[in-house]
């Protein structure tokens, strides 16, 4: 496949190469450069030329970037978006989410994934680090869509069925970790609130064992951390360092209120945290989390979360979110910058162990979007940096490609029929929106 005509942007600089080509083979990029590009440049799959059959697209101008990545998220609760505006966290969980959510089938779970798959592949995401239940069918799910994906079968440590869910998970993982390259696994229990720490010890042998990292939440609120204290004498991020499970590779969502000496923990650790801006402020929690965690030399990625606490999973709203909020809460303009932002749109590759991610040279994945600029909200174009991070809109995601195959062209995906996927989402949550009446299926106290 060679991309040509294309303007590619390096997110780390903010910096534009004009008129470039970019050359995919197989999966893989392998030539990057500027200027005209035909036969004689002998970069095909043998290096004797491109072949005869080979796939030219014409760019027309349009932003060439790396595939996003979207380190948090909970891709299947996309039909759940609208369902739980304008209240408390503990509202939200106890009185609307965790009721939906012991409603939904294994069925519901894909097409609610499908559904979240769609939207993030047609905003320029490639990649997404899940955590839910039912993940056999989320699993289905990402390989229908064509998406990359780490997905982590979330797991509750109290309650009757507890060591039953989790030998369920290991099961799960076991036989999903191998079964597509595309497509890895990890374990996911659900928070130091919701796991004791015995409980989490076992999580993280079973994660020794089978050579897996581990995806959880913590620290999400102030009274999270107050709670821990007042239990253990030691915030959440303490706890899940004796637990074990703060380690290289682990995924930390949130962490949202950390204090310094978590961060040192984390950093030291050498785990990484998904920045999710945009539920924060749904729930109107204001930190200076973003500045804080970037001086401390944390590993981030931004995180969409869930569709019902932010109803989007495009990582640009969320890449303005962050940028929004670390000015906000510093006093600070300077904060939140572009150059401290921009590059968090694909930070999570490396961070779930993707060599080369997030870059577009030679040897990096053939993860790629193609931006649109022949809108009113991309022009002047004075500052590509400003309009990527401010000013763009989802439909300016024309093509994405994903291992080297084109998984979206022209803003739609190529092979799945989007009212389909609308019309069963549609029916799954008039289903469980009837249960209203219904106790949680667990109770969320912070």
């Amino acid at each position: 496949m060679l991309i040509r005509n294309a303007s590619i942007v390096d997110l780390s600089q903010g910096t534009v190469t004009e008129d470039g080509f970019c050359y995919v083979d197989g999966s893989t990029i392998t030539s990057v450069g500027s200027g005209s590009i035909g036969k004689s440049h002998g970069h095909g799959r043998h290096g004797g030329g491109f072949r005869d059959n080979e796939e030219i697209i014409d760019a027309d101008g349009a932003y060439l970037i790396p595939g996003l990545v979207n380190l948090h998220a909970h891709t299947a609760m996309a039909p759940l978006r609208g369902t739980a505006e304008d209240v408390t966290p503990e509202d939200w969980f106890n009185k609307h989410v965790w009721i939906f959510e012991k409603n939904l089938t294994p069925q519901d779970v894909y097409w609610g994934t499908l559904l979240g798959a769609l939207e993030m592949l047609t905003s320029g995401v490639t990649c997404v680090a899940d955590h839910y239940f039912h993940m056999d069918h989320a699993f289905r799910a990402f390989q229908r869509s064509g998406m990359r994906a780490n997905i982590a079968q979330a797991v509750f440590g109290v309650g009757d069925d507890a060591e039953r869910k989790l030998q369920e998970a290991i099961a799960f993982t076991e036989e999903y970790h191998h079964a597509d390259p595309r497509i890895t696994v990890s374990f996911g229990p659900h928070s130091p609130y919701l796991c004791p720490v015995e409980f989490l010890r076992k999580i993280v042998d079973e994660a020794e064992r089978i050579g897996l990292r581990m995806h959880t939440h913590v620290s999400e609120t102030a009274k999270q951390v107050a709670q821990s204290i007042a239990q253990h004498g030691k915030t959440p991020v303490a706890v899940l360092k004796d637990a074990g499970v703060l380690r290289g590779g682990s995924l930390l969502a949130h962490a949202y209120h950390a204090t310094d000496e978590d961060m040192t923990l984390i950093r030291e650790s050498g785990a990484v945290v998904a920045h999710c801006p945009t539920t924060y402020m749904r729930f109107g929690d204001m930190t200076d989390f973003l500045p804080r965690a970037q001086k401390a030399g944390l590993v981030l990625g931004l995180g969409s979360d869930g569709a019902a606490s932010n109803s989007t999973m495009s990582l640009f709203r969320t890449a303005r979110d962050a940028a929004l909020l670390a000015k906000l809460a510093t006093g600070n303009p300077e904060e939140g910058s572009l150059g401290s932002v921009l590059p968090l749109l694909t930070s999570g590759g490396r961070a779930l162990g993707l060599p080369n991610y997030g870059e577009v040279r030679p040897g990096a994945p053939a993860d790629l979007v193609l931006i649109r600029k022949n809108t009113p909200a991309m022009n002047p174009g004075y500052s590509v940096a400003a309009d990527l991070l401010y000013a763009i809109q989802e439909h300016n995601v024309d093509t994405v490609i994903v291992d080297g195959k084109i998984v979206v062209k022209h803003g739609r995906h190529v092979s799945i029929d989007h009212k389909t996927v609308y019309d069963k989402n549609r029916e799954l949550v008039e289903r469980i929106a009837q249960h209203t009446s219904d106790s949680p299926m667990q109770v969320f106290n912070g």
